[in-house]
């Protein structure tokens, strides 16, 4: 009997237990949808009032609000608007987490070339915290969606890396799953063997895992049977208690059936007092069932109090836990803003100084009118990596010669830009030694490159070290000759392509770079190459064939980049840049940009000479007075002029100059500043006192805006530095002469 009470008991607790769960599942639903109502409420709220920290927090909430009733779309549509708040806040911790929750939804309704994208963007995230757990994680997210789409090789490729990992990091859960995707993927390639291996060791790992988690869960049973045993000995008083009640409500009733009986038997002999005493009798049973029925009713709601009064208890300590919690969340949240402030302020200031010398870069390229000047078609698509490049072109002219050179420094950001500007240094270094020393036409493409490789050893102190850092440079150098039509070619590791009548021509680069290198004592090479009218000639790094994009991710490769420059060479320049723009950004797709690019593109056309430009003028009824004290200087100029018939007169210092003036009639002057006796600052201004309508072009070894301002104050009508353009040179003598 008191068994069957027990079972009662126990029963009615269970069915009250169902009412409640079921009542709660219904009340978490409602709860579910009540919230999101509410957080719909505040981000609107918090977009109105441009607070962008309260909104990212809400909108990660949707987010998992939805994850959790199962409406993944929506899921995805807060989770990615509170990716674009959290960037703008520089959130990067919540943009991981946000990435890699995105992923697993693609993973939950298989669109897994999403998925990847999204833990591809986690992982680079996690790699640049230095967080290696985080990193084997999302490597292991990336073999599984790669493994669900059946390409097995980058699924292997990905796992492998989670493994090397995840046993530098001593994690045997994490090793476990890695040796059970590559023993699948090798399962699903044919690779029996390999796949063996790779599941033997999970097996080993598995086995290993559920003996220690076996140990775990036998601690934890041990630790339940006590509470167990404790609860029964509690519940065992409580129903011996409720026996005790039952049984002396029974014997009452008993009682009450005894005393019904014996008025029965009364009945004959008190026959006046029975109604009066069964009325007596009803009373006294109604009093004594209330009285059970009072102490049940106490006793349900002691009960009753007493579960209250836990709950509260309960509620009391975790709130007062929460609290806590709390304030030790609002203090880590005031540190990270601040430590996010003063993160965002040092970024802003290293931002600001890289975008200067990002100006400073560009003020140091050559500028497009340099370009316009002699080509009248071509393309420069120079799309660095970061604010700054390491790629860099360079261009000058001398005479009917124009040098070009494109080049790809070590790394790319701020490393590469001071490359960039080293190496513009030394090509203008070079060049302008060579033509002050020597002629022109001693310019040679393979030189340059020597020279260049000389000087950026010397500077960065290489000694070969296998300790020291490999930096130098790719590039290619152009030599066009438009007087004789032809281009010198040479390369270190940077090729040149030439496209003439349909058919692309590649010139092959010395396979070494600029930098110290074993093959550092072996001569560049030099190239020569006949110039047709319209040949297209093609100058790059390599960050464009290099790129990883496509639905493969794998690299745009040089053969993809002959075959665009074959379809697009017959349009204009421009043209072709904005076809290669769309080419890479498209093949980018989603992914980070690896590497600078540049790309120079020109299509030659025959120019005239500055020679033939020359001869187009006669001058013969004209003097030119030369003031030189440098005879090189003087038989160059001469040379110059020699085909336009102009009377020259030699003088060899200011005071000279001043004489031949005073007695003579001059149409035009070339004066040299640095002269004996008397400079030509001194001389230039006594002779404007005599004769201001003599034109007088002032001329240096160096130009220094000083020594022009100077000039101009003397009463200079023109300024040109030495060594001396040709073309600019003319042009400023036909301003004069006609």
């Amino acid at each position: 009997m008191h068994y069957r009470k027990s079972q009662l008991i126990i029963f009615c607790l269970s069915v009250l237990f169902i009412i409640s769960l079921c009542s709660a599942f219904r009340s978490s639903s409602d709860d579910i949808q009540n919230q999101i109502e509410q957080y719909k409420a505040i981000v609107t709220r918090c977009e109105a009032e441009g607070n962008n920290n309260e909104l990212a927090k809400y909108l990660t909430k949707l987010g998992y609000l939805y994850w959790q009733i199962g409406v993944q779309r929506e899921a995805i549509r807060y989770f990615e608007q509170s990716v674009n708040v959290n960037k703008e806040l520089g959130n990067n911790n919540a943009v991981k987490t946000l990435y890699n929750n995105l992923g697993l939804i693609y993973s939950e309704i298989e669109e897994y070339q999403k998925a990847i994208g999204y833990f591809e963007k986690s992982l680079q995230l996690s790699l640049t915290k230095g967080n290696k757990i985080e990193a084997t994680s999302d490597y292991i997210n990336i073999a599984l969606s790669f493994q669900s789409l059946k390409y097995f090789s980058e699924s292997n490729a990905k796992a492998e890396r989670a493994l090397e990992m995840a046993l530098e990091l001593n994690n045997l859960e994490m090793a476990k799953t890695s040796y059970g995707i590559l023993g699948e993927n090798y399962d699903k390639l044919g690779q029996h063997k390999k796949s063996s291996e790779y599941y033997e060791k999970y097996n080993s790992l598995t086995k290993h895992l559920q003996q220690r988690e076996m140990e775990v869960m036998a601690n934890r049973t041990k630790e339940i049977e006590k509470q167990v045993q404790s609860k029964e000995i509690e519940l065992k008083y409580t129903l011996d208690t409720l026996g005790e009640m039952i049984e002396l409500n029974r014997e009452m009733q008993l009682q009450n059936a005894l005393l019904n009986k014996e008025n029965q038997l009364k009945e004959e002999q008190k026959a006046r007092l029975e109604a009066e005493q069964a009325r007596l009798k009803a009373r006294e049973k109604t009093r004594r069932t209330r009285f059970v029925g009072l102490i049940a009713v106490l006793i349900l709601f002691g009960c009753i109090i007493g579960m209250i009064y836990w709950q509260l208890a309960q509620k009391k300590k975790a709130n007062h836990l929460l609290k806590k919690q709390n304030a030790e969340i609002d203090r880590q949240k005031k540190e990270i803003e601040e430590q996010r402030d003063l993160a965002n302020k040092q970024k802003k200031h290293i931002t600001d100084s890289i975008q200067y010398a990002q100006r400073i870069q560009h003020a140091v390229l050559p500028p497009m009118s340099f370009f316009s000047q002699n080509f009248s078609d071509y393309f420069i698509l120079h799309l660095p990596k970061d604010i700054v490049s390491g790629d860099f072109y360079w261009t000058t002219r001398k005479d009917d010669v124009l040098i070009i050179a494109v080049a790809d420094c070590t790394g790319h950001g701020v490393p590469g830009a001071f490359m960039s500007m080293l190496g513009v240094a030394y090509l203008n270094e070079i060049v302008n030694k060579i033509a002050i020393n020597k002629h022109i036409s001693t310019l040679n493409a393979d030189d340059i490159l020597n020279q260049l490789r000389e000087m950026v050893i010397s500077s960065l102190h290489q000694t070969g070290n296998t300790l020291e850092p490999k930096d130098g440079m790719d590039i290619s150098i152009c030599i066009i000759d438009f007087d004789h039509k032809k281009m010198q070619f040479a390369g270190a590791n940077n090729p040149l392509f030439l496209i003439r009548n349909g058919e692309l021509i590649k010139f092959n680069p010395d396979k070494m770079p600029v930098s110290y290198h074993q093959k550092r004592d072996v001569p560049f090479v030099r190239q020569d190459i006949a110039l047709l009218p319209d040949d297209r000639i093609y100058m790059f790094s390599d960050g464009f064939v290099d790129q990883f994009g496509g639905n493969q991710g794998m690299k745009f490769l040089a053969r993809q980049f002959k075959e665009i420059l074959l379809k697009i060479h017959t349009q204009p320049m421009t043209d072709q840049m904005a076809l290669l723009t769309k080419t890479f950004n498209d093949w980018k797709g989603d992914r980070p940009q690896l590497d600078d690019v540049l790309i120079v593109g020109i299509r030659y056309a025959p120019k005239i000479s500055a020679k033939e430009a020359i001869r187009k003028n006669d001058w013969h009824n004209k003097t030119i007075l030369i003031a030189e004290d440098t005879d090189v200087n003087y038989f160059l100029l001469t040379a110059v002029l020699k085909d336009t018939r102009a009377n020259l007169v030699r003088v060899k210092d200011g005071l000279e100059a001043l004489d031949y003036v005073k007695n003579n009639e001059v149409d035009l002057i070339l004066m040299d500043i640095n002269m004996p006796r008397m400079n030509g600052y001194e001389a230039t201004q006594k002779i404007k006192q005599m004769r201001k309508d003599i034109p007088i072009i002032v001329q240096t070894a160096m130009h220094f805006d000083d020594e022009s301002d100077e000039a101009f104050k003397a009463g200079a009508d023109d300024y040109i530095a030495k060594p001396i353009d040709l073309k600019t040179f003319m042009k400023k003598m036909e301003q004069f002469l006609g």
